[in-house]
């Protein structure tokens, strides 16, 4: 997602969008994707390395912007560059923007009830941003790019002797659809959850006090200080919607919100809001859902800004009904 966004800005100065990157399995994806060049690192993978090779080869060309993405590896290989190039650095943004030539980076600030927006003041503007926060890019015709294939001097001072996952966060962040799971839902009724996402092809998140409590991985967590999504199609269930954990789905599609609260604040974020018990909720969404994606063959969900959203009859089934802020209804009819 972050080569979406360096592709529109390049287009729209003149320049060009070049992606850093060790393999490249599909050169026509890349291009499609945004890439005009493509700096390759081939068997050089140590953050430490790739930032010296980065920082050599931007010695005589230097760009505009580096954009990492804000994991381990993304946050040293990003600080290590800017140290070597003497930028600016704004870490785990939420969100970049371009105003008069200058990269804005967005930061959740005091607790999450603010965005603070920070810029830098070197030649070299530098972020790193969490996966899921930027939108994608619109594929366009593929185009013969240029790749630039950076040597390695072998004189590496790190040797990698083992690397494994810990998780499954990269099926979260590349999800289509996502349910979200609050502290509305008991833990014993996680699996009723499951089954329903399991339905819709989904995978499931949670907020914070949800995995502090033990009740799902923290690696699922998302919000200011979990992992950020852009999923199609987001179901926030037994959530409150605090700004804690909504911060961490704004690049969502379309936001489904289902709680019994009719004042909670939730609504504030929402698309279509259902003002239910979740297990009645999911019980009439989720099989609409279903047909609805069944019989799409491209498999895309429907997102807001443009496209409507198909909704429950009005008034809902029993123990549903639709919040007056959306004047659609979701589901069949």
């Amino acid at each position: 997602a972050r080569l979406g966004p360096a592709a529109r800005w390049a287009a729209e100065s003149g320049g060009r969008a070049a992606l850093a990157v060790d393999t490249v399995g599909d050169w026509e994806k890349r291009s499609s994707q945004g890439a005009d060049k493509v700096l390759r690192h081939r068997g050089v993978t140590g953050a430490e390395d790739v930032a010296h090779l980065l920082a050599d080869r931007f010695a005589d060309q230097p760009p505009w912007a580096v954009l990492a993405p804000s994991t381990a590896w993304g946050r040293e290989a990003a600080a290590r560059l800017a140290a070597r190039l003497g930028a600016g650095l704004t870490g785990d943004a939420v969100g970049l923007e371009v105003r008069d030539g200058q990269l804005v980076a967005l930061k959740p600030a005091f607790g999450g009830r603010l965005v603070a927006e920070v810029t830098c003041t070197s030649r070299i503007q530098m972020a790193t941003v969490r996966p899921g926060s930027l939108p994608g890019y619109r594929p366009r015709p593929t185009a013969p790019f240029a790749a630039d294939h950076l040597a390695s001097t072998g004189t590496s001072r790190i040797r990698v002797l083992e690397q494994r996952r810990d998780d499954d966060r990269d099926l979260l962040a590349h999800a289509e659809v996502v349910v979200g799971v609050g502290q509305g839902v008991d833990p014993a009724d996680l699996a009723e959850v499951e089954a329903h996402a399991a339905t819709l092809g989904a995978e499931l998140c949670a907020t914070r006090k949800v995995t502090d409590a033990g009740w799902m991985p923290r690696a699922r967590q998302v919000g200011i200080t979990g992992h950020s999504i852009a999923p199609r199609l987001y179901i926030a269930v037994g959530i409150s919607g605090r700004f804690n954990h909504t911060i961490g789905v704004r690049g969502a599609g379309t936001i489904v919100g289902i709680n019994p609260d009719p004042e909670c604040e939730l609504w504030a974020w929402c698309d279509v809001g259902l003002v239910a018990d979740w297990r009645d909720g999911l019980a009439a969404l989720v099989p609409v859902l279903a047909e609805r994606f069944s019989s799409r063959s491209s498999g895309r969900v429907c997102s807001a800004g443009g496209q409507s959203v198909r909704t429950v009859h009005p008034g809902g089934p029993k123990g549903v009904s639709v919040h007056p802020f959306q004047t659609q209804d979701v589901g069949g009819g």
